[in-house]
């Protein structure tokens, strides 16, 4: 699926990269075929990087090879699974604990609900996350 969108998408940008003048005051299509710098471009941006050949595998190899993919794939979902029962564990606890508070002060319950102005450090930390931030690096940010 992605080879085939990205083999029209290289298509559809190659025919713009051709009739683009590289030259000022040039017509459209001018020199394109002749310019070292159109053929970089279009080396680079269309086409796809070297790759070995896949392995090919016969009989108890390949056997081995898919019972360990099958073992692999058993394994990171059992590994989801857990993470997933946490979670829900995590959650529930949660909830409990605030229909406890609930019935216990009304006052307290309110103020655990209500974000507080005043951010205190605990509040300001980053929950982890098993992937980087979409922003990347804030290099404007000041320390207070």
């Amino acid at each position: 699926m992605f080879n085939i969108v990205r083999r029209q998408c290289s298509a559809a940008l190659a025919k713009q990269v051709r009739h683009v003048s590289t030259r000022p005051g040039g017509a459209p299509g001018a020199n394109a075929n002749n310019d070292p710098r159109l053929e970089v471009l279009r080396r680079v941006l269309f086409e796809a990087p070297p790759r070995a050949p896949a392995i090919q595998l016969e009989g108890e190899a390949l056997e081995q090879h898919e019972t360990i993919e099958r073992a692999w794939k058993l394994h990171k979902m059992r590994q989801r699974e857990q993470r997933q029962r946490t979670l829900e564990r995590q959650f529930r606890a949660m909830q409990s604990a605030m229909a406890e508070l609930e019935k216990t002060s009304d006052r307290l319950y309110k103020g655990a609900i209500v974000k507080s102005r005043h951010v205190t450090y605990p509040k300001q930390a980053k929950i982890p996350t098993e992937t980087p931030s979409p922003q990347g690096w804030d290099y404007s940010f000041k320390s207070t």
